[in-house]
């Protein structure tokens, strides 16, 4: 008896002839391995805060393509938790996707993120926040603080990896640099960048809210003896 076997596209059959067995079969497309990405969930790095030192690229995949916004340097991201291969994503200050190579823990980014060398002790750029004490009445929502933001009206700065946001506290004295770079209006209020003593009591640099747009408010000149 003769076997003959015929490639075909049917499912595999077995049919037998006058004189002969036929054999069929289909021929299945192999599928190829991709070379996927390896990624990774650490529960511990969930909505965990860190410091950028250089302006980075947000992409929308792991592998870093299609770029979708960008992170100014001397700021901060916010974790998912999900990792790649020298990638991680960030869902603020949007969701996406950035290297980790210039990632550090350090939320509020470099400490003086580039502001003047003699910052901390230069009696020009000793500034204070207002409070009912020195200015009266009409300061009392100071009485708390300012809530710091990493960019004009953007994403807050946190305690660490906690739920507490972070800022100035109420009367502190804070170093601001002058610059016109450092004094934006966005969200109708203005903002201006400011080198701060976190509540962990670390210095720390982000952008505190200074009144409604076009008006200096909630930070004045530091009093005799403050510098």
């Amino acid at each position: 008896m003769m076997i003959l076997v015929i490639m075909g596209k049917g499912v595999l059959t077995i049919a037998r002839c006058a004189s002969f067995l036929v054999l069929t079969f289909s021929t299945v497309p192999l599928l190829r391995a991709q070379n996927a990405p390896t990624l990774t969930e650490r529960i511990d790095q969930i909505d965990t805060c860190r410091g950028t030192t250089t302006p980075l690229t947000i992409y929308t995949t792991s592998t870093l393509s299609g770029a979708i916004g960008t992170v100014l340097e001397n700021s901060s991201v916010t974790l998912t938790g999900i990792f790649g291969t020298g990638t991680v994503q960030i869902k603020a200050p949007q969701l996406g996707w950035v290297a980790t190579n210039t990632l550090i823990s350090n939320c509020g980014g470099a400490p003086d993120g580039g502001l003047p060398v003699d910052i901390d002790t230069n009696p020009q750029y000793c500034r204070r926040l207002r409070s009912v004490e020195r200015d009266g009445a009409a300061y009392a929502d100071l009485q708390t603080g300012l809530v710091a933001r990493n960019t004009p009206n953007g994403t807050f700065q946190y305690v660490d990896t906690s739920n507490q946001t972070d800022g100035p506290t109420k009367a502190a004295v804070v170093r601001f640099s002058g610059r016109v770079a450092d004094l934006q209006d966005a969200g109708g209020r203005r903002w201006i960048r400011v080198k701060y003593i976190g509540m962990a009591g670390s210095p720390r640099v982000g952008w505190v809210p200074n009144g409604s747009e076009g008006v200096n408010r909630n930070i004045a000149a530091c009093a005799s003896g403050q510098n």
